[in-house]
């Protein structure tokens, strides 16, 4: 079939579809992010970038976009997952479809009304009810809510968006942090956090959230918080034990939270692969 994603970022729908063992004969792929092109062609080298997503265009089998023009006859998939920021509902003063960030949502569905493709796909974040209900009727279809909790160790609520039939929310498969957090300490080493009075008030003695400003204690949890772009803030992911003070998580446990395979991230700096991964899809939840 054949493929494209917008908003792509390191490619998690491509992940997802050879998890699945779906024959994808074009993967064409919409981002303008240089380190996500980078870890995306690093692990799928036949993707056929093509630039910003304002630049895209389909009519009549041809796809239009900033990279050349190319015959495609027709999409059998399209995918994304717009920019959240503005939707968010950790956002107080979010505005919506109406953000500079999230009125890109227009975009993929500007495209999915020209291509009209056999299924897609759109994910964003949980969002204020008038803002998904106007999503619900853009798009024609219910969102359906999972947490990524339910094959992950990562509690990351989302809302998807899609005409496949028979979707259901997968049965939770009891993941626990504990079963996968780094214990080599010469590597968790690599993460810990840099004492400073601003840092001292994140890690509060490990004594978890009280105010905004401090992190939660993930040593011995279950599960983590949702990964976001970076974990030197508050909220994160939540910070872990580490000798006389904290660590971050280890790349290693980033790329696991978000069920890509270990080492995906490897080409690009570990700040880079934070965004990468606070950004993209948990790959076993789209699976």
């Amino acid at each position: 079939m054949i493929v494209l994603s917008l908003f792509d970022g390191m490619s998690c729908g491509q992940i997802a579809l050879e998890r699945i063992g779906a024959k994808v004969d074009r993967y064409f792929a919409s981002e303008i992010k240089k380190h996500a092109i980078k870890v995306t062609m690093n692990n799928y080298p036949n993707t056929i970038q093509i630039g910003d997503v304002t630049k895209v265009s389909y009519k009549d089998g041809v796809l239009y976009t900033e990279q050349g023009n190319y015959m495609v006859d027709k999409i059998d998939l399209l995918i994304g997952g717009s920019p959240c920021q503005d939707f968010s509902v950790l956002k107080a003063n979010g505005k919506g479809l109406e953000g500079d960030k999230s009125k890109l949502f227009y975009e993929y569905l500007r495209l999915l009304k020209e291509i009209k493709p056999k299924y897609f796909l759109l994910e964003n974040v949980k969002m204020k009810k008038e803002s998904e209900k106007q999503l619900n009727e853009y798009l024609g279809v219910e969102g359906l809510h999972i947490n990524s909790s339910l094959v992950s160790y990562q509690n990351r609520p989302r809302i998807y968006w899609s005409n496949i039939p028979n979707i259901t929310i997968p049965n939770d498969r009891n993941i626990d942090f504990q079963d996968f957090k780094d214990t080599d300490l010469d590597y968790c080493r690599q993460f810990k956090v840099k004492r400073t009075p601003s840092r001292e008030k994140m890690w509060n003695n490990g004594q978890g959230r009280n105010s905004f400003g401090t992190c939660d204690n993930k040593t011995y949890a279950t599960k983590i918080n949702c990964l976001t772009r970076k974990q030197d803030r508050s909220p994160n992911s939540g910070l872990i034990e580490l000798d006389d003070f904290c660590r971050y998580l280890t790349r290693r446990e980033l790329e696991q939270a978000q069920t890509v395979p270990l080492g995906y991230t490897d080409c690009v700096s570990y700040n880079q692969a934070q965004d990468l991964l606070g950004d993209g899809w948990t790959v076993d939840v789209i699976a």
